[in-house]
């Protein structure tokens, strides 16, 4: 029996070179991202171990981003521990308040590679799938067993494979699709298992809408969510780390998937998704939220910052004001896609239209500042969960959407489908 992507891409990173779905592996890691957990919840660990030295401070990512800058004391107090840790172990790859959101900034630092076994001590470290990864998240005591060994053991995922063909009509977008993925899946549909996505669209997809998809399987449960690579992959791959041979890894033909799900977007094509409260995976067409009014719209995040996401919302909004009524935030995911729509022109257009244009971080999305919602409060965010409490009050709601939907809405003061404007 043949391989899928997760089994080959773990097996590699074992002595024995292969690897079995249920079968529990020691790999060795390629690569550890680390945010404000580090500084937070890590090095207590470390401390407890008796933790001497990082096994490969080449090998290491330390992103301050989640309250960029310090949000209050607390956060600056980790970030002060962060640095302080980079500067002992010599950490060669560090990324303090001013580089942008994790997830965007690794790939842009050329870190991630077809082939490469990546861990982040952030859920959404599934986002690395996008370029042929296997990356997972992983919690606080197991990101501390690889600072200080390089290996750690996982339990060979089960795979679902997800066939997608065909075309977006306009103002749909990848996120539209991974919202309406996840809703026929389930919160659990996915529960430590591999999404591994194929077909016509994911081989045409640009990468950020690729890093889209992969981003949100994990709000499935997903353990990983590899692609194939691409011509984009490889485009990106010459830009970013041009001195990296690459690797791409596919599945076997005869590899064995527990579960099928075929989508054909031009024979049964996909509408603009909303999220509704209070779980990422309540996603309903556009058109069945229509008319919610909301107090404030959000975009960017790991999940819809990037310069693509920026460009839809400035066509849409571009002449136009957006509704007296609401405030419109925009984050871009990081200091490079900050820089790339100021030379476009996009954050001129966004802030005529009223928005307001923040620093890279995930402030808003996770309830940390700049776009804290007060009890009783709506927004309509292209951000990647929408449970209680998740972008400030407890009391507050969110409804997920692409930033086309977003932006649409914005101009409304209430939910509106794109196609509709």
């Amino acid at each position: 029996m043949g391989a899928t992507l997760a089994e080959k891409i773990l097996g590699s990173h074992t002595e024995k070179g292969k690897a079995t779905a249920g079968e529990i592996v020691e790999t060795s890691v390629d690569l550890l991202m680390v945010h404000e957990v580090l500084g937070s919840r890590i090095l207590p660990v470390l401390d407890e171990m008796g933790f001497d030295k990082v096994w490969d401070p080449d090998r290491i990512l330390v992103v301050n981003d989640h309250w960029a800058p310090a949000s209050d004391v607390n956060s600056s107090e980790i970030h002060r521990r962060n640095r302080q840790f980079v500067k002992e172990q010599n950490i060669t790859h560090f990324c303090d308040v001013d580089c942008g959101i994790c997830h965007q900034v690794l790939p842009e630092m050329g870190l991630v590679s077809p082939g490469d076994l990546i861990v982040g001590s952030d859920s959404h470290s599934t986002t690395y799938g996008a370029f042929n990864a296997f990356s997972t998240g992983l919690a606080a005591t197991d990101s501390a067993l690889i600072i200080s060994t390089g290996s750690i053991w996982f339990r060979v995922p089960e795979s679902i494979y997800v066939k997608i063909d065909g075309k977006f009509a306009e103002y749909v977008m990848s996120k539209d699709l991974i919202l309406k993925i996840i809703a026929d899946l389930g919160p659990d549909g996915a529960n430590y298992q591999s999404l591994e996505f194929h077909g016509s669209t994911i081989d045409s997809m640009l990468v950020g809408e690729r890093m889209t998809v992969c981003n949100m399987a994990v709000e499935a449960g997903a353990k990983s969510a590899p692609m194939n690579c691409n011509k984009h992959v490889e485009k990106w791959m010459k830009e970013h780390a041009p001195s990296r041979s690459l690797s791409p890894v596919e599945p076997d033909p005869d590899a064995e998937y527990v579960e099928t799900f075929e989508y054909n977007l031009d024979k049964d094509p996909l509408e603009p998704m909303v999220a509704v409260p209070d779980n990422p995976t309540n996603g309903v067409p556009a058109s069945e939220a229509a008319g919610t009014k909301f107090d404030q719209a959000f975009i960017g995040s790991c999940t819809n910052g990037r310069i693509q996401d920026l460009e839809i919302a400035a066509k849409i909004l571009g002449g136009q004001k957006i509704h007296k009524d609401i405030r419109l935030i925009i984050t871009p995911a990081s200091k490079t896609t900050y820089m790339q729509a100021l030379e476009r022109g996009h954050i001129k257009t966004l802030m005529q239209s009223g928005a307001i244009i923040t620093n890279s971080t995930c402030g808003a999305c996770v309830g940390g500042h700049l776009g804290v919602l007060g009890a009783g409060e709506v927004c309509v965010s292209s951000t990647n969960r929408n449970f209680p409490g998740r972008m400030g009050h407890r009391d507050s709601k969110v409804y997920l959407a692409s930033p086309a939907t977003v932006a649409a809405s914005a101009l409304r003061g209430e939910i509106t489908d794109p196609r509709r404007l």
